[in-house]
């Protein structure tokens, strides 16, 4: 008898399939966070909601950041384990766990947070040990370009060599997440999940197709592109322009790819 993916009734089950999640929102706190590329807890619970189905399942995220992902396992009772190399938000990671459950869980084995290049997560996380990742890489170096849709600032994430929104080339962009993620497939468990959020790109006159790309790259490693879902973020854009009126029709980009990877996917019959 194949084992449950989650434990979800049939109407949540109903409800979470839709293709198109248009009532994902940030909370006040996240709204508050300077953080460049943040990703509600509200859409990390979700996913945890579907792709586990036990409090002894690990959850991984190579690129932390401000620690949605480790707050939103915390709230269901999972571990927990992510990776950054900027120095102040894993400072801004810690500060939310704590202000969230008013106590530091590391002690616990809640969660860890390893303050290393996720280029290095071979060295810190066995093989076949993790039951689900969850992460949003970052999106090239769109961050540090100004973004003419709704004229905000360049934010830049980091000023470190290793940071891959500072690579210039987009092959090679491509190429350096696929070393990632491949680390990460070799930590994956048979028949687990990896979900990656991301926003296709265009710079300039070129349009970069990064869901499609990276979906290439990681069926080169052993992830195999299950399914995709719409995240609808329009509610969140409230200052957009015409772009390229009246000269050149340019879509504004108001939504992001959850793109469903699994691990040696074979269909159940």
């Amino acid at each position: 008898m194949a084992e449950r993916i989650n434990q979800l009734d049939g109407k949540q089950w109903l409800q979470y399939s839709f293709s198109i999640w248009r009532d994902i929102q940030k909370n006040k706190e996240e709204w508050a966070l300077k953080h460049p590329a943040m990703f509600p807890i509200m859409l990390v619970e979700r996913l945890l909601d579907i792709f586990t189905n036990s409090t002894n399942q690990v959850v991984l995220d190579p690129f932390m950041g401000s620690g949605s992902t480790l707050i939103a396992t915390k709230n269901k009772g999972l571990k927990g384990i992510g990776f950054e190399i900027n120095k102040d938000y894993i400072s801004m990671a810690k500060k939310r766990l704590e202000n969230e459950y008013k106590t530091m869980f590391n002690a616990n084995g809640n969660y860890e947070i390893i303050g290393d290049s996720v280029l290095n997560l071979d060295k810190y996380i066995t093989p076949n040990s993790i039951d689900l990742t969850v992460t949003s890489p970052p999106y090239w170096d769109i961050l540090n370009r100004r973004r003419s849709a709704d004229h905000k600032a360049i934010r830049t994430y980091s000023d470190s060599a290793i940071d891959f929104g500072n690579i210039p080339d987009y092959e090679q962009f491509l190429v350096s997440l696929q070393d990632v993620f491949k680390k990460v497939c070799m930590a994956t468990k048979p028949n687990r999940y990896c979900i990656v959020i991301v926003m296709d790109i265009r710079k300039n006159s070129t349009f970069y197709p990064l869901h499609a790309d990276l979906a290439k790259k990681m069926e080169e490693i052993g992830f195999f592109l299950k399914d995709i879902i719409i995240w609808d973020r329009q509610k969140e854009y409230n200052n957009m322009r015409p772009l390229g009126y009246p000269y050149s029709f340019v879509v504004n980009k108001v939504h992001e790819y959850i793109l469903i990877f699994q691990k040696n996917h074979k269909e159940q019959v």
